[in-house]
């Protein structure tokens, strides 16, 4: 079923645009009130809200509050964090929700809203429609009474704490690291924790102005650490998104390594050390056939779900996995954190340089990928794939033709209208082949508009 306000990760819009103007942010807030009136009335309720560095994030905070308060809901203001400060801090304090209000990698013409249940968990599809509902009936939200119940907590010093215990005292000591933060929500935790850890870090992407959120700099951007693990001969280097729920990764070398590389090495050493529940990782359909072929390798089975975090974290619960994420940087540790993070993903994989002693280019080499390419087409609809038999049948071919040499994926973009064509195998030549079968099959069989 669509949802009408909710996308893949949350509410998202362009700053001025109708999802987060002023009246919709505060029905929201009146509506996330509501839900948990509903579920859990009867004691006083509270939520926490975090935010990252995006001037617009203040009144949207405000109004999100107003919402709350006109249904008796207190709040605890985090102010600028990163995303899993929110979640560690609803599990933590044992409180009703976190609402996050960030559009991560998105520039900061854009901004957007996202919810936490109980536990510090993403809210589930169904959650996001039951709001969705209460929303349409929400007229703008009556005045408050008075200012709303506001309580500062301090969110960042209890996520820098908990981020530090991972790792040995001065486990870091000797090490040279670069650290590029975006100018977004990372800007006092992840330099400051690697410091405190003993690490000597170079930082970039730490002068936030409320409008140079992601600018040329951070996740989309690894150029400039690449270039900084360079000039300082460092071990590494982490470039964050917005909210700090993802990290792109450079090695000594000063290349980036492949985030089905990083889930690889981490869950490798996991195994070794009897950590790895169930022997089975959870990771997207996106993830690399090399990963399964690595893992499988050591006894370790790849569980693959449709794209998003929020479906790995759903499965991983519902298994019992400890560890999953994505090859976009999403790397969820359940052991630590109910959610993906940046900092404590780049702390599990300073754990394996230093309990192997070896650099990540040697560990990253652990973790052979097939060649891939992947191609975005504009559709002018979407009919459901399922539904094509012609395409089902070609793309039946063109596996059963592939075998264990490659792999291909068919699946529409989830915020924008576009397929998307991947094509993996074991040399560059054949992928090349396999992807101009897929771009003919989709002019035969969707309403592409631009091949």
């Amino acid at each position: 079923m669509t949802q009408r306000y909710f996308g893949t990760d949350g509410i998202r819009d362009a700053v001025d645009g109708p999802l987060l103007a002023e009246p919709f942010v505060r029905r929201v807030g009146a509506a996330v009130g509501s839900l948990l009136a509903e579920r859990h009335g009867g004691k006083p309720l509270h939520v926490v809200i975090g935010r990252d560095t995006r001037e617009s994030g203040v009144r949207i905070a405000l109004w999100l509050t107003e919402g709350l308060a006109s249904r008796g809901i207190h709040v605890f203001d985090a102010g600028v964090v990163p995303t899993a400060a929110v979640a560690l801090s609803v599990r933590d304090l044992e409180v009703d929700m976190g609402i996050v209000v960030t559009a991560s990698h998105n520039p900061a013409t854009d901004n957007g809203i996202k919810l936490f249940g109980r536990g510090g968990y993403k809210l589930t599809e169904e959650e996001e429609r039951v709001i969705e509902r209460l929303i349409e009936k929400i007229p703008e939200p009556p005045p408050v009474n008075g200012p709303p119940a506001v309580y500062a907590y301090d969110a960042r010093r209890h996520f820098k704490h908990f981020a530090r215990s991972l790792l040995h005292e001065n486990s870091l000591v000797g090490m040279s690291l670069v650290v590029d933060s975006g100018h977004g929500a990372t800007i006092a935790t992840s330099g400051d924790v690697l410091e405190e850890l003993g690490a000597r870090v170079f930082r970039i992407g730490c002068a936030s102005d409320g409008t140079n959120i992601n600018a040329d700099c951070g996740s989309e951007h690894p150029e400039q650490l690449a270039a900084a693990v360079r000039e300082h001969r460092a071990a590494a280097g982490f470039a964050h998104d917005g909210d700090g729920d993802r990290v792109i990764v450079v090695d000594e070398t000063g290349d980036v390594v492949d985030g089905d590389q990083l889930l690889g090495l981490i869950a490798l050493q996991l195994h070794r050390l009897g950590k790895l529940d169930g022997s089975t990782v959870v990771a997207t359909v996106m993830s690399n056939q090399g990963l399964e072929a690595a893992l499988s390798r050591h006894g370790i089975a790849l569980d693959r779900v449709p794209v998003g975090d929020r479906n790995v974290l759903h499965r991983m619960i519902e298994t019992g996995a400890v560890f999953g994420g994505e090859s976009s940087g999403h790397i969820i540790c359940r052991r630590h954190l109910p959610t993906g993070d940046g900092l404590v993903a780049a702390l599990e994989i300073l754990a394996v340089m230093l309990a192997t002693r070896k650099p990540l280019s040697v560990l990253r080499a652990e973790v052979p990928l097939f060649p891939h390419r992947l191609v975005n087409l504009a559709v002018s609809e979407k009919p459901p794939l399922d539904s094509l038999p012609g395409l089902q049948e070609e793309l039946a071919a063109i596996a059963a033709e592939l075998g264990p040499r490659g792999r291909t994926l068919v699946r529409y973009s989830g915020t924008e209208p576009k397929v998307r064509l991947l094509a993996e195998a074991e040399s560059p030549a054949l992928v090349d082949s396999v992807l101009d079968r897929l771009r003919a099959a989709a002019a035969r069989h969707l309403p592409v508009r631009d091949i």
